[in-house]
This record gives C-alpha cells, structure tokens and sequence, in this order.
C-alpha cells in the first residue's frame, strides 16, 4: 500500500453508505496480466464529468455511490459535483454547487440509471494500492464507506473558484445522460464468434436482453431466448473488459471493472468500451439492445 496523499482535515461524513459507497478513480490498468481486475468507476464518464466540472485532474478520487440510500454530512463549507444515475438527489445533478457546513447530501430513491458519482474540489484523499485508491475489497484492495467515515480533501492548489461573473458551472447537455432510455450498444466479434450458428448471432442481436439482478461490478447477467452453446470444448485464456461470455444456460454474462481476468466460457461479443457506460447505468429488470459494429 502507498501512504496516503496529502490531505486536510474532514469535509464530508458519512451518515449511511446506502446500498453502497466506495471510493473510484481510473483503475488500475496493466495489472490484469497479474490477475488484478483493472476495477475504477463503473461509469467513466459520469466520473470523468464530475471532476472535469470541478476542474480536478482526470485521476482524481471520487465517490461511487449504488442506487439509493447514501447520505453525506457536510463538515466544512466546499465546492462538490453530482452525476450519474438519478437516485432523487437533494442536490442538482451535471453542476458544480456549493455547500455550506451542516448540510445533508442525499440519495433517496430512484429514478433512472445505478451509480451516481460524488466529486470533491481537489479530489478525495485516499490510501492507493497498486496506483489506483479504487475500492476492491474482495482482493484486499481497500474497503467500501461506512457509517461514521470522515472523507478529506487532497491538500493541492490552486483551489476551485468560479470565474468572475459566473454564477454556474453545468455540464453541457450532451454530457447530461438519460440512463432511462439507452442506444442500442455497439458490440464488436468476439473471438469465438464463428463458433457460434448464424441462428443464434442473428438471436443475439434481434433481440432486447434484461439485465438480471444478480449484477454487480464483476459482471451483469442478461436474461432473454438463451442461445445455443458451441458443442466445442476450450481452455481458460484471458478476457477483457466488455466480453460477453456464454456459459452453459445460454445466457449473456458481460464482464465488467472487477470482473475475472481469464475465462473458460465462448465469447460471441465484446460491447465497445464507449457503450459500458451505458451498459452500466441500466438498471436490473430494464431491457438493453446490441447492434453489430462488423459480423457476417
């Protein structure tokens, strides 16, 4: 473990860590030929946003907040950002706010999307393991917030300020997601997509696909007309972020941030990294669509 960054004292407490909170930044890229899943914010771009909106370095930690529940007391006057899912938010969501000691910030229910994204100005101070303060507490890595947890800001300069005569920093509205109503998710061949019957590709895409409730940051289980298993036997080989796995059942498994670094099952797809986001974001229960970006 590193030591960790400079930081002052407490800006935020936690009341209640919801269905779960957990520190995120980028990840941990070039440590999955080790084993260790890449893991960061499920949602890059929702992450990636609310610190842009603050001005913080891209790196930056934030909060990854799940579906509902989470509360945060505010300790000491600061800039903070909110994006990502609609969880009825006390606060407004795609702008910078400013928030005054005392204050709640909450997440009390759901609308649309899963993962909701907290930002503070300068970034959360954070322990870093393998260069990454990305929370993933089935290797060791860290642990997910808890009630009574103190959150500090990194001690860096220049502090955020709004320009002169600006009242309001927003995201610009084609940044601002509707997580209700997703596009149809491009998906490339996988390398067992000629294992696979033409029957079944064409299945594949035909067809909506639910995201199960049995999701989570390894990976979301897809739910609709199973498709046929290739009769052919294969050995584990390594598997990237976005894979659509088919095991035994039929049913899609899209590998995802802290998902297995190897896998023995065939792979039809993988969805373009610039549509997991979007993946990510649909809730269980909601249908999601895959479009073909090149297949026979």
């Amino acid at each position: 473990m590193m030591p960790p960054v400079p930081m002052t004292e407490p800006f935020l407490e936690v009341l209640s860590p919801g269905l779960g909170a957990a520190f995120h930044d980028q990840g941990r890229p070039g440590w999955r030929r080790f084993g260790v899943p890449a893991g960061g914010a499920m949602d890059a771009h929702a992450a990636a946003c609310a610190n842009r909106l603050l001005g913080n370095p891209p790196w930056s930690t934030v909060v990854e907040c799940l579906l509902h529940g989470a509360r945060f007391r505010v300790l000491r006057d600061c800039w903070l950002a909110l994006t990502g899912a609609d969880l009825r938010p006390s606060h407004p969501r795609w702008r910078v706010f400013r928030a005054a000691a005392g204050e709640t910030i909450r997440l009390d229910g759901h609308v649309s999307g899963v993962w909701a994204y907290l930002a503070l100005e300068g970034g959360f101070a954070a322990p870093h393991w393998l260069d990454s303060a990305s929370t993933l507490a089935a290797a060791g890595l860290g642990r997910p917030l808890q009630k009574g947890d103190q959150l500090h800001r990194c001690e860096s300069e220049p502090r955020f300020e709004m320009p002169p005569g600006v009242t309001a920093r927003i995201a610009h509205w084609s940044e601002q997601r509707d997580y209700s109503h997703p596009p149809p998710l491009r998906v490339w061949p996988g390398p067992q997509w000629d294992w696979f019957a033409p029957d079944d590709r064409h299945r594949f895409f035909d067809q909506p696909w639910t995201v199960a409730a049995q999701s989570n940051r390894l990976g979301y289980r897809l739910t609709g007309e199973p498709l046929a298993r290739p009769a052919r036997s294969m050995i584990s080989e390594p598997v990237r972020i976005g894979s659509l796995q088919v095991p035994p059942d039929g049913q899609p498994v899209v590998i995802l941030r802290d998902g297995p670094t190897v896998g023995g099952y065939p792979k039809i797809g993988v969805v373009d990294p610039e549509d997991l986001d979007w993946l990510v974001q649909t809730a269980p229960g909601r249908p999601v669509r895959f479009t073909a970006i090149s297949h026979d």
